[in-house]
């Protein structure tokens, strides 16, 4: 079990590094002209007065097309997820 908690401390490094990377980088979609920004709007609606009114999904699935690091950030944060989950399930079946 102990070499489970090495492999989740290290998740949690993995797992910050990407977020700042992918979302904070993708995030300056917010700083782009309006004719750069609109072609990229999946759920925002077209006719929003400026960019920085990008909805948060929209942030997310800029950044899985664009960043590859979003996937480690999705993968690494749902391992944490899932290891609290399954500490928890065990705790309560003992």
């Amino acid at each position: 079990m102990k070499k489970w908690w090495i492999l989740w401390v290290l998740s949690i490094p993995i797992f910050l590094i990407s977020y700042v990377y992918s979302i904070f980088i993708t995030s300056k979609i917010a700083y782009l002209s309006q004719s750069e920004c609109k072609p990229m709007f999946i759920f925002t609606p077209q006719d929003v007065q400026y960019c920085s009114d990008i909805y948060p999904v929209d942030v997310l699935l800029i950044a899985l097309k664009t960043n590859p690091f979003t996937y480690i950030w999705l993968l690494s944060g749902l391992y944490l997820v899932g290891f609290i989950v399954y500490l928890i399930i065990k705790k309560i079946r003992s």
